[in-house]
């Protein structure tokens, strides 16, 4: 059953203005055949939301919305070195981290406190400290949304990359995932050499740290540096960080002697939190404005429409560019009708 006309804003943590105009909730699989269907036969297109952690909405979203709540966790197949676990994509995503954490599965504490929904975490492929959950995904279920045709893609098929997967290219907007399996060790060396996360251990004197502690620390890091979305409406890092190829690193550390950068597989990753605080939006005041302590989140406490987000995020990339000839790509995606 759908209704008209629904109000969004406390379905996204921007808490932008939004209407829906149809709307329904997903608490179980077999509803998605009629609602499908229902919205194929009207011609309405389809946007799916989960947590609304990573979406900037328009004043309107035309056609149907469909909120994925469906839940549940099974635990497929394990032995003494690894599990294998299903779980659905309305699972609340830092809380099926704690679950693992809870039953020796290894690999995911990094990825703790990261807002959103299982569902989304292989759209984005999340990443955090130094690990991706691209490596732990063993397939993704999910349903075109032209069709309603059953997929299940595995690893190679999701073709994860920095922040990017085929569910924001090729199948862009194409597919409501209904589960995501994961295949978790239940023995690993912890990930601690991403910068922030080593200099808090050492800071503690945690010399060999566990999961658990591992998983503790990048609570209180996160706790510590980016605002809480239900405190002040936000939806994390704005930006992807940028990676550039030797040449182009080079260029830029000539004009900017100390400029910070992390290696990567593919270059250099320089933190675009730093290029926009050069670029001085830190100072910036504003009904919606840059965080004071963190430049790469763009805040909305007085919940102004997302005219005004699209229109800052467009000042920030343009000011980025103009001084650093770097071009910053936005995270998260952007749905409906804006309006200013």
């Amino acid at each position: 059953m759908t209704r008209d006309h629904v109000d969004l804003q406390p379905l996204n943590t921007l808490r932008v203005p939004a209407m829906a105009e149809h709307f329904a909730e997903v608490t179980v699989s077999s509803q998605l055949e009629g609602l499908l269907a229902h919205a194929r036969s009207n011609r309405w297109p389809i946007t799916v939301l989960g947590e609304g952690s990573n979406v900037v909405l328009g004043n309107v979203l035309p056609g149907l919305v469909l909120l994925q709540r469906c839940k549940g966790i099974s635990v497929l197949e394990e032995d003494d070195s690894r599990a294998r676990v299903q779980v659905a994509a309305g699972e609340n995503w830092h809380s099926f981290v704690r679950w693992c954490l809870e039953r020796g599965y290894l690999g995911l504490e990094n990825l703790a406190l990261i807002p959103g929904s299982v569902g989304a975490a292989p759209i984005q492929n999340i990443g955090a400290y130094g690990v991706e959950v691209g490596e732990f995904i063993e397939t993704v279920h999910c349903r075109l949304l032209p069709n309603g045709e059953h997929k299940v893609l595995d690893r190679g098929a999701c073709d994860f990359g920095y922040r990017d997967s085929v569910f924001k290219r090729d199948l862009s907007d194409a597919t409501l995932i209904e589960s995501v399996t994961f295949q978790l060790p239940k023995a690993r060396e912890p990930v601690t050499s991403y910068p922030t996360l080593a200099n808090y251990l050492e800071a503690y004197d945690i010399v060999d740290p566990d999961a658990q502690q591992v998983f503790e620390a990048v609570v209180e890091i996160r706790s510590n540096r980016l605002p809480d979305p239900a405190e002040l409406p936000n939806v994390g890092s704005f930006f992807k960080n940028p990676v550039l190829a030797e040449e182009a690193f080079t260029s830029l550390a000539a004009g900017h002697p100390g400029v910070p950068h992390y290696d990567d597989p593919v270059g250099h990753k320089i933190p675009a939190a730093w290029l926009i605080e050069q670029c001085g939006f830190k100072r910036r005041e504003g009904a919606v404005r840059v965080h004071a302590d963190h430049a790469l989140v763009i805040i909305n406490p007085e919940h102004r429409p997302a005219g005004e987000i699209v229109a800052l995020a467009r000042d920030i990339v343009g000011a980025v560019q103009a001084r650093f000839g770097i071009l910053l790509e936005q995270e998260p995606r952007r749905y409906g009708i804006f309006e200013q």
